[in-house]
């Protein structure tokens, strides 16, 4: 068979197209993978539950609360990319180990047993516990409630707490505990003397349930500290560092107080 000038021609520029297409391809895909990567790194996927008023809630198909605040004002500061995904609270740390978020804003305490697994950011917030009392009470100090029948949650923080200050002051406390059940109405009620709970919840629910309730002005000096986890990985380091410079600033600038009193009615940002 006979190959004519003509028909060389033609084939040589088929090729020719053929691998400007592939050149194009390829570095179309390169592209996308660059963009993908540096929307990754901009982008901070943010876990919250939206059943806890008022640190995080939905309102109108709109997530709304301290926490989801917070994180706006962090995204404008650190350029952050923030989306939120949310789920209960027991699924958020779940979702963290996963890698399918990247922190969790759910009022979340630190712990030495949850700092040996994880890295936690600056302090952004206090929850202190208190005593809830009727509303006409007059305990005024620690020692006034002494051998008197106290409601906390079960286990966790606030358990232990009432009972390190049960030995400490020697209060001769009856301890009840609740595991999911409110118990504010049972103060109300008289089943209980008082509940130990924390300070921004007892408040929320007072005002919710229009309880006649107060909380006793005493300072335990018992309170929780605060923090963002971040998984312990290369990726978290500048995360947490540029998240770290904007919790401070938010602090500095009285952002964090501002947004503690819309929320709270008080300052949950200091000790």
């Amino acid at each position: 068979m006979r190959i004519t000038s003509k028909k060389i021609i033609a084939i040589l520029s088929c090729l020719m197209i053929g691998a400007t297409m592939l050149v194009g391809c390829s570095s179309s895909n390169e592209k996308s993978e660059e963009e993908s990567n540096s929307d990754s790194k901009n982008k901070l996927i943010v876990g919250v539950s939206t059943e806890y008023y008022p640190w995080c809630f939905k309102e109108n198909d709109e997530n709304k609360g301290f926490e989801v605040d917070v994180w706006k004002e962090i995204g404008k500061r650190t350029e952050y990319d923030i989306e939120f995904q949310t789920a209960k609270f027991s699924g958020l740390v779940g979702m963290l180990d996963a890698e399918k978020i990247d922190t969790v804003a759910h009022q979340m305490s630190t712990t030495e047993e949850r700092r040996e697994k994880y890295d936690f950011t600056e302090t952004y917030a206090y929850s202190k516990y208190k005593f809830i009392v009727p509303k006409d009470s007059k305990i005024s100090k620690i020692e006034d409630v002494k051998g008197m029948k106290v409601g906390c949650v079960l286990g966790g923080n606030g358990e232990k707490t009432i009972k390190d200050l049960n030995e400490k002051y020697d209060l001769d406390l009856e301890i009840v505990t609740y595991d999911g059940v409110p118990m504010e109405q049972d103060v109300v009620d008289g089943r209980i003397d008082v509940a130990w709970l924390s300070e921004v919840k007892a408040k929320t629910t007072i005002e919710q349930g229009k309880l006649a309730l107060k909380i006793a002005d005493i300072d335990t000096g018992v309170y929780e500290i605060n923090q963002y986890p971040f998984r312990k990985e290369d990726a978290s380091k500048e995360r947490i560092e540029k998240v770290n410079e904007a919790i401070i600033s938010m602090h500095e600038d009285g952002t964090f107080s501002e947004l503690s009193d819309k929320w709270f009615g008080l300052d949950t940002t200091k000790e």
